[in-house]
């Protein structure tokens, strides 16, 4: 245990545990396991970490562990095995942010007013604020940024998953694992950094501005929306009103505006070259200043 905020348990509680698969990601699948005791949370059965030893891999999780802010999910536990390691988080039954904006449109889709999607986008950014201090020597505070790793509360405050992998990950499999090495950074000039982060914030920003599934997310880049460039043309044309989700369309010429400012955000923080891109702490604040 790292964790005790949910009660305390051990191995036999998860083995014992109903459990039921959610998805295979990158590095490893994913379990929702309901226990004897009421709690549900997810395994995550990280095969690609680096094998590195249980000493470095114990200090990481002790780190994740004591990490305590409304926006990241910390690890409540964590088993280690040579060949795998076991990773368990509280499960959120709204699930990702991904999933209510494409998966689901039913209630939980239908709730994604303005200002919840603001809300949302904000406590990401404080989010990784949190991260970029506690991680502040990572080259990627976060490094897999996306929609399906933002999970949402009941309320639909959004706490981030799957951050600071990167140096627990083997170097040929981060690049398939990690969004950051599916961005122009690594793909063009193989480098990661800082400002891979504020990219992928951008992707997310622009997302849940249009409501498009990103084609980004495609390992293959087909199907979905290039996102990016459609943003980024329609700023040069003068036409960023057309982007802009029409479940969100208001005759409120004060939020229109707001949501064209964080619209614009988004463009800024996805620009090809990484040195035009603000800094994460830029990126926050001026997405603070975006209002209902």
């Amino acid at each position: 245990m790292v964790n005790e905020m949910r009660g305390v348990f051990g191995l036999q509680d998860m083995m014992k545990a109903a459990a039921e698969v959610l998805g295979n990601g990158g590095l490893g699948s994913a379990y929702k396991a309901a226990m004897t005791n009421g709690l549900c949370v997810v395994v995550k059965r990280m095969r690609e970490v680096n094998k590195i030893g249980k000493e470095v891999f114990d200090a990481e999780m002790r780190q994740f562990g004591r990490i305590r802010h409304r926006n990241i999910i910390t690890p409540l536990a964590y088993h280690y095995r040579r060949e795998e390691k076991l990773l368990i988080t509280e499960y959120m039954p709204k699930g990702s942010l991904f999933y209510v904006l494409h998966g689901d449109r039913g209630l939980s889709h239908s709730e994604l007013t303005w200002p919840i999607r603001l809300r949302i986008v904000k406590g990401i950014a404080r989010g990784l604020g949190f991260l970029y201090t506690e991680f502040s020597t990572y080259d990627l505070p976060h490094g897999n940024l996306k929609s399906c790793n933002v999970l949402l509360s009941d309320e639909y405050e959004p706490l981030l998953s799957d951050y600071a992998f990167h140096p627990l990950v083997n170097p040929n499999v981060a690049v398939q694992a990690l969004f950051a090495f599916k961005t122009p950074d690594y793909v063009q000039n193989q480098k990661v950094s800082q400002k891979t982060d504020v990219y992928c914030l951008g992707i997310i920003i622009l997302e849940v501005i249009t409501g498009k599934f990103p084609a980004q997310y495609h390992s293959n880049g087909k199907g979905g929306t290039d996102v990016v460039q459609w943003a980024h043309s329609a700023v040069s044309e003068g036409m960023e009103v057309e982007l802009i989700d029409p479940e969100l369309s208001s005759n409120d010429t004060n939020s229109r505006n707001q949501m064209l400012k964080l619209l614009r955000i988004g463009v800024a923080c996805t620009e090809n070259n990484s040195d035009e891109r603000p800094k994460m702490k830029e990126a926050i604040r001026r997405i603070e200043e975006v209002q209902v």
